[in-house]
């Protein structure tokens, strides 16, 4: 029991780190969090359902078409109708939803790379493939 204990501190610690740090990235971008995060999902599909991705996000899908006005009135995000289902909408970022999708991950390498600067470098190989397997359990769709 001890093991699960000092897993659960630890990662409960992590996660309020992790919050932390992308409260400040967002703010840096001039999005919330949550759309800080939809900015990146939607990056790295180049397009996407709504649907889609308020699984991904872990969301109601009303949310998520909420958080997406927001985003879409601040010029970041186009919608359409989907091109294979008239039901669904796609979503898609706009030249500078890119730039500011693009400014929040390169806000966010350089915060977790500062973090990776603190870890000894003997422990870091260890470290990374550790938190790959976590990310794998938390996330099967994580490579």
């Amino acid at each position: 029991m001890a093991d699960q204990d000092r897993f659960a501190r630890a990662l409960s610690a992590i996660a309020r780190g992790l919050g932390r740090i992308a409260r400040e990235r967002a703010r840096a971008g001039d999005v919330t969090p949550q759309q800080a995060e939809t900015l990146q999902l939607i990056a790295e599909s180049s397009t996407v359902s709504t649907s889609t991705l308020a699984t991904m996000l872990g969301i109601d899908p009303s949310t998520a078409s909420r958080n997406l006005s927001g985003l879409e009135r601040s010029g970041l995000i186009a919608r359409q109708k989907g091109s294979d289902d008239g039901r669904q909408t796609d979503v898609r970022l706009t030249p500078r939803g890119r730039r500011a999708a693009q400014s929040v991950g390169s806000g966010a390498t350089q915060a977790f790379g500062s973090l990776l600067d603190k870890v000894p470098r003997g422990d870091r190989a260890r470290l990374i493939d550790a938190l790959e397997v976590v990310a794998k359990i938390v996330d099967p769709k994580a490579r």
